[in-house]
């Protein structure tokens, strides 16, 4: 079984979901259009999955779903053909056709193509200047175009290097304009991408790119278009629950409570392991925001470098209130780390405990939104927030987390989904909302302290690190509590979670055979409760 799992995950989605019926298959789908907005390349994995499935034929739900699933990937990718291929099969269009014979002809090398389009991390040396020599060769050549925009869309570039020298052929003009229009929303760059939205005709606004409208103008400060363009994309598109979440979080919003910064006694609680100077920095941003007297408890996990006398000279950030370092002689591992916290009197005698890892930033009020959330529901017992990779640029960051629940729980095989809707999605706002889940990333998480007592702790099973925040989670939810995503709230996370290693290092087994050894121990624990995780996620 460990060596199937470990195929399964280095095959991803695909082979996961080549283990289910159709039945499961569209439960699977629906599933995730309900926790996220579906984005182009996941629409035609769910597609090709349908679609390639023995009874495809005999199940009109699948035929539905696929429908819905091939127009949100023409919808997010205008551009490819392939896509356009299957439609027009499915629906002839004398306009459409046209337009395929155009791409078609631009269309770049397979090879290349998938170096381009399906490879992982950054593109190869040399790859991007490549295709700018072929554009400057064939000036309209729409391919080669569109690979320059997705290549800019991973590195950050600017288009605007290479636009004057690509000619759009006039067929598929108003699909570049609208193609630039997702390249610059998706970022999160209003000022280029409204006034693309301002010339797109009325009946050429899909829900997809609706969504992205309202992202950006909210984000250019235009709060009433963005709700008025969110409940347009609702009503051309009902299963898009994100939107409702999004939307009712801008119409009815919950105002934080700063008063229970002082009502609720809160611990916060970090470790580390040699990382003296971003620890030094994360305790830094830790003293500009709204924290009261929480106590801060520091535990120095068997560090070897400068980390005791870092901290130690930042005592004056956090007057009147408990300052304590715990200096370890030996690394005992993240979980061990967060229960020895735990049982420290301090935190005990508290309501609740923040963990945080050593290479966070965090915005000033996180604790106040986490407190108003908790105190809504005495079952609530985690609180957990966006999580985004530093963006470095002035447009939206990298999503590096959302919220999890459970994916696939079948007979020998629970798993657990992804945290964003893309590899390469980034936080327009969105998701900037709050709902229940199954899972929170544990880098800036608030704790109840009562239902720790009743869960025990974090396994020291998932030694000496990654996944026991998952696995606590689990737990937590297993037990009757409640764990809440808080989209109000983003951390910015310096170091790259388990699932980005995961995705970094697929190739790397040696590398990677820690992270799947975990994800192996989190599926093999909690395979008797795979029934009622799966209960929980459908009520969520």
């Amino acid at each position: 079984m460990g060596l199937k799992l470990m195929e399964l995950v280095q095959q991803g989605l695909n082979g996961e979901m080549g283990l289910l019926s159709i039945r499961e298959k569209c439960d699977f789908v629906r599933r995730q259009i309900r926790l996220m907005v579906l984005e182009g390349n996941m629409a035609v994995i769910f597609a090709n999955a349908l679609s390639g499935d023995p009874g495809f034929e005999n199940s009109q739900p699948a035929q539905k779903l696929f429908l819905y699933c091939l127009n949100r990937a023409a919808q997010a990718m205008p551009l490819r053909a392939d896509v356009m291929k299957t439609l027009e099969e499915i629906s002839p269009d004398g306009q459409r056709k046209i337009r395929l014979d155009l791409l078609r002809r631009s269309a770049l090398p397979p090879d290349l193509e998938q170096k381009i389009f399906r490879g992982k991390g950054a593109p190869p040396d040399g790859l991007y200047g490549a295709m700018l020599d072929l554009l400057v060769k064939k000036p309209d050549h729409a391919g080669t175009a569109e690979a320059l925009l997705h290549l800019d869309f991973l590195m950050f570039g600017e288009p605007s290097a290479w636009l004057d020298k690509f000619r759009c052929p006039g067929r598929l003009a108003d699909l570049w304009r609208y193609a630039l229009f997702l390249h610059y929303a998706s970022r999160g760059r209003w000022a280029e991408a409204l006034p693309l939205w301002e010339q797109t005709p009325e009946e050429a606004r899909n829900p997809y790119a609706r969504v992205y409208a309202a992202d950006n103008y909210i984000l250019a400060g235009d709060a009433d278009s963005g709700v008025k363009a969110y409940t347009k994309a609702l009503r051309q598109d009902g299963l898009l629950h994100p939107v409702s979440l999004r939307l009712d979080a801008l119409l009815s919003p919950s105002p934080p409570r700063p008063e229970l910064l002082s009502e609720q006694k809160t611990a916060v609680c970090l470790y580390s392991w040699n990382k003296g100077a971003v620890l030094e920095q994360t305790l830094r941003a830790l003293a500009r925001t709204d924290t009261g007297k929480a106590p801060v408890l520091i535990l120095l996990n068997g560090c070897t470098d400068d980390s005791l006398a870092r901290v130690e000279s930042l005592r004056d950030l956090f007057p009147e209130r408990t300052y304590e370092i715990i200096s370890l002689p030996v690394n005992i591992g993240a979980p061990a780390a967060r229960n020895w916290l735990i049982h420290l009197p301090e935190v005990q005698a508290c309501d609740h405990a923040a963990f945080m890892d050593d290479d966070v930033v965090m915005p000033r009020d996180w604790l106040v939104r986490y407190l108003t959330e908790m105190e809504k529901d005495p079952r609530n017992a985690v609180v957990g927030c966006k999580v985004v990779f530093p963006a470095g640029r002035a447009e939206a960051p990298v999503l590096q987390s959302l919220y999890y629940s459970v994916r696939t729980a079948r007979a020998g095989l629970l798993r657990i989904g992804e945290g964003t809707p893309a590899e390469d999605a980034r936080d327009t706002g969105l998701y900037t909302f709050t709902r229940p889940c199954l899972h929170v990333m544990g880098c800036l998480h608030l704790l109840r302290v009562s239902a720790l007592r009743e869960t025990g702790g974090f396994d020291i099973g998932f030694s000496p690190s990654q996944m026991d925040d998952v696995e606590h989670d689990l737990r937590t939810a297993l037990m009757g509590h409640k764990i809440i995503y808080c989209g109000h709230v983003t951390c910015e996370h310096h170091q790259k979670s388990g699932t980005a290693l995961k995705r970094d290092l697929i190739k790397a087994q040696k590398a990677i055979g820690p992270v799947v050894g975990h994800d192996m121990k989190l599926m093999f624990k909690h395979l008797p409760n795979q029934r009622r995780l799966a209960e929980l996620a459908e009520e969520l």
